[in-house]
């Protein structure tokens, strides 16, 4: 059971860094300023996985795979960006970003 677990829990990771991936071949293409979160015990917990500068304007994409659920506490960050005045979405593909920044007036 355990290995049938790791197995599933892989192919879950390479999914969203492949989604990942994209997405940060599609801001450079922009032009942006991006990084690439990655937890730790020097991070807030629920930051988002990649946050931006496009246009002046700061960009936070939580990135799930398709089915994937965000967190409370991953929700909550994305209300305080938004609540801030930037940008913040769950992403499960690279057309949900397009979408958002086609929303928001940056592209």
């Amino acid at each position: 059971m355990l290995k049938s677990f790791n197995k599933q829990t892989s192919m879950i990771l390479l999914s969203e860094k492949r989604i990942e991936n994209s997405i940060q071949r599609y801001l450079d293409s922009l032009g942006a300023y991006h990084i690439k979160n990655h937890g730790s015990v020097y991070s807030r917990a629920g930051t988002p996985d990649i946050t931006a500068c496009i246009n002046g304007l700061f960009v936070a994409i939580e990135v799930k795979q398709p089915g994937g659920v965000v967190s409370p506490l991953q929700a909550a960050h994305i209300e305080l960006i938004k609540k801030a005045g930037g940008t913040a979405f769950v992403a499960y593909s690279l057309d949900d970003v397009k979408h958002e920044l086609r929303k928001a007036g940056l592209i």
